[in-house]
């Protein structure tokens, strides 16, 4: 009777871990009334008995441990103490083994189906999967990328029922859902990301981009609204869509239509010269392109360029980011001013700033 009770009482929680938590409870409070039942029951017949050791009795009793070091000698204590304590027993210890499965597989199928919200954070969202070979080509360049070596991966997307199993194999996190809807995002934990990526859903469709945008729109909103910094790069399919694209307000785009036209007329013109495009958009090997927010006002391209051919190590002073026009090459007696950016071309960034901080020096002296 009791057993029933507690079993209709548990049945009526939907959530599996709500029954698990209801499920430990009643077996704490079962505990206490056959070890209390056991305790009144035996004293008069056990010299010496405790109540904490009939608390200890009723557990390895209900476990169907049964150490045997205590054990009923009445009438009552066996009947209708212990009886009863062996049948709500094995009944409860095998519903809280269902349960405990139970909430194992589900938690399991829901991450495998995309349905588990995400918990981890400083992690990286990818938005739509256009390919197998297109997403695990940009998963290696993330694990090369200093900053995001060993970061958690989510991708979210509608167009897997479960996630495939080279994404699998990497450990790749999966949200299911249309990145398009705020309740996917924020199932996907957008507010403790370390950024966004959003990818065409088609790169071969240029209408994909009005999608990208709205992504790109609704997370700008949601960066609004809460106030929290969302760093999101978007890749259009079109150089059309830019204007459009703009006005979402993402930190970054990236064109993907004519790239391929421009660096084939490029190797036409000097055969071999992808192999120094490859190298320069790419975090895996050689020195890469940083642009550093500098705080040198009033220097000029040439005092740098010179201090970076001081330094021992690899650095050069490529360029100039002006009122957001890019400047390769810029005329040496460039003049760096409040707000500019320079274009480093270093093995890592940490070597220009060492020059930074020794002008700095120089300058206060």
């Amino acid at each position: 009777m009791l057993f029933t009770l507690i079993r209709k009482l548990l049945q009526n929680r939907s959530d599996t871990s709500a029954r698990l938590i209801g499920v430990l409870c009643a077996a704490f409070a079962l505990n206490l009334v056959f070890g209390l039942a056991f305790y009144f029951a035996e004293r008069g017949h056990q010299e010496g008995l405790s109540l904490p050791d009939s608390l200890w009795w009723a557990m390895v009793t209900m476990t169907t441990v049964g150490y045997g070091d205590y054990f009923p000698k009445s009438f009552v204590g066996r009947f209708l103490v212990a009886y009863p304590c062996f049948i709500v027993g094995i009944g409860l210890l095998g519903y809280l083994l269902a349960t405990v499965t139970e909430a194992v597989l589900e938690r399991v199928s829901k991450k495998r189906k995309g349905a588990m919200k995400i918990s981890e954070t400083n992690h990286i969202i990818i938005c739509n999967c256009p390919s197998l070979e297109k997403t695990l080509q940009l998963l290696d360049e993330l694990e090369g990328t200093p900053g995001c070596q060993g970061k958690p991966v989510v991708l979210v997307t509608n167009d897997f029922q479960e996630l495939p199993g080279p994404l699998k194999k990497r450990g790749i996190l999966f949200v299911r859902g249309l990145p398009t809807q705020e309740e996917t995002l924020f199932q996907a934990n957008i507010l403790k990301c370390a950024g966004v990526f959003i990818l065409p859903a088609r790169p071969d469709d240029p209408a994909c981009d009005a999608q990208s945008y709205a992504i790109g729109s609704i997370i700008e909103m949601i960066e609004a609204e809460t106030g929290t910094p969302i760093k999101t790069v978007v890749e259009v399919v079109s150089s059309a869509s830019l204007k459009m694209m703009h006005r979402a307000g993402t930190d970054g785009l990236v064109v993907s239509d004519k790239l391929k036209e421009r660096l084939i007329v490029q190797e036409f013109l000097y055969p071999g010269i992808h192999k120094t495009f490859e190298q320069l958009t790419t975090s895996r090997t050689g020195s890469q392109f940083y642009v550093h927010p500098t705080s040198l006002a009033g220097a000029s391209i040439r005092d740098l360029q010179i201090a970076a051919l001081d330094h021992p190590a690899n650095i050069q002073v490529v360029g100039i980011v002006k009122q957001g026009e890019h400047h390769l090459n810029p005329s040496t007696q460039t003049i760096v001013e409040s707000g500019d950016q320079l274009i480093i071309l270093a093995d890592q960034l940490e070597d220009f700033l060492s020059i930074e901080r020794e002008i700095e020096q120089k300058r206060v002296r």
